[in-house]
């Protein structure tokens, strides 16, 4: 008896897909629709909830692979996923480059080198190119593929020290992530000016080990309690009393807190009141799941489902057009008509993309069980024998039986 694959859980492709939604209205420059995004109301954003379904998927895959065919199959597994990241990374940043160079040679201003800030690669294009393909040089926007390969490649390490303890893991990943936040530990983005990557990975990583836990079953979410779910939504309303004041110019309510504060929610190292805000928000939206299990119905979840369930390649196509976008609103004014049309055609189109990635990877060419199609009539014609010579008749009639 062969065992069945899992059903996949349309929640955590849900929740992936609207990550990918809310990743391509924030990287709009200019979009007012980012101004109703979670970023703005709280700390955390869809980065984390990117990252953390990213360690969660990669234990219900990878891991089971490693079980299931041993270390060296979840190895050669990894190593395969990781090199396909790398070609995205690689092939997103030419497509970018791409579409910039055409937006400065149609307008004038502004100019979008400088906007994204990678005029170093058009500066010293050979030095560049080196440190882009060996990951020494991983400019801002194309920085969170870096960080997922980095975090799969440390999953056969992940796989060794969980098979002696899982608390060997997760002590690990808490002596990084003090590192990173304490020690100021991080990886060169840019050797020009000494600048660190965006996103921490030495920080990051415990968010992506905090979901690979929970997919491996190392640990439960705690049962909600009036309590708990109290403590967390208290603290998610002053996030968001902190949030918006950081992002107010006189600094609003938590003026005189700033310094003191903005370290400790800062992106980059995933500060800890941004962790905790992150868990915070899971506990409360996993508590009312399990009391409203129907909540996410898969009828209406499907179409941003699809679009988690095929997440690489939305991420890439909505990287792009969150550039486009951006230009787009440049050219076309302020009014609020633009913003919409450009966010709502943009997520029809990546809905679109998901679409079609998954009639690519169902392969429908290669289905065996649908009946052949009729040969049309007139592509069978009856076959026109030519007569045969009579010399050769002649030649093809038998001899007389001689008597024995």
């Amino acid at each position: 008896m062969t065992a069945q694959t899992p059903a996949r859980d349309i929640r955590i492709d849900f929740f992936r897909g609207l990550a990918l939604i809310i990743i391509f209205i924030n990287h709009m420059p200019g979009n007012i629709v980012g101004m109703f995004t979670p970023r703005v109301y709280g700390l955390s954003d869809a980065a984390e909830i990117f990252i953390f379904l990213a360690g969660l998927s990669s234990a219900m895959a990878f891991g089971r692979s490693f079980d299931r065919a041993g270390f060296l199959a979840g190895f050669g597994r990894v190593v395969q996923r990781v090199w396909q990241l790398y070609r995205a990374h690689v092939g997103l940043f030419i497509a970018i480059c791409g579409i910039i160079v055409g937006a400065n040679s149609i307008f004038a201003e502004p100019n979008y080198i400088s906007r994204l800030g990678i005029d170093r690669f058009f500066d010293a294009p050979g030095r560049s190119l080196f440190e882009l393909l060996s990951l020494h040089y991983v400019p801002h926007y194309f920085d969170i593929l870096p960080l997922y390969m980095l975090l799969l490649a440390a999953i056969p390490a992940m796989v060794l020290l969980a098979r002696i303890s899982p608390v060997l893991v997760v002590i690990g990943s808490a002596v990084l992530y003090v590192g990173a936040v304490a020690g100021g530990w991080n990886l060169t983005a840019d050797s020009t000016d000494g600048r660190g990557w965006f996103f921490n990975p030495f920080a990051w990583q415990v968010l992506f080990v905090a979901g690979y836990g929970y997919g491996a079953g190392w640990f439960e979410v705690p049962r909600a309690t009036r309590g708990r779910v109290t403590a967390a939504l208290i603290y998610l309303v002053f996030c968001a009393a902190l949030a918006l004041s950081l992002v107010r110019l006189d600094g609003g309510l938590f003026a005189g807190m700033r310094d003191i504060l903005e370290p400790l929610a800062r992106k980059t190292d995933i500060g800890p009141l941004r962790l905790l805000h992150f868990f915070a928000l899971a506990y409360v939206v996993v508590s009312l799941l399990r009391a409203a299990p129907g909540l996410i119905a898969p009828r209406g979840a499907e179409p941003v489902a699809l679009m988690g369930r095929h997440s690489l390649s939305v991420f890439l196509l909505g990287m792009a057009l969150s550039f486009v976008g951006g230009i787009v609103l440049d050219q076309a004014g302020t009014g609020i008509l633009p913003h919409l049309a450009v966010n709502g055609g943009g997520i029809a189109l990546l809905w679109l993309w998901a679409r079609g990635a998954a009639w690519f990877n169902g392969q429908p060419w290669k289905r065996r069980d649908a009946a052949p199609r009729p040969v049309p009539a007139h592509w069978i014609r009856p076959a026109r024998i030519a007569p045969m010579p009579a010399p050769a008749m002649a030649r093809l009639r038998l001899a007389p039986r001689r008597a024995l």
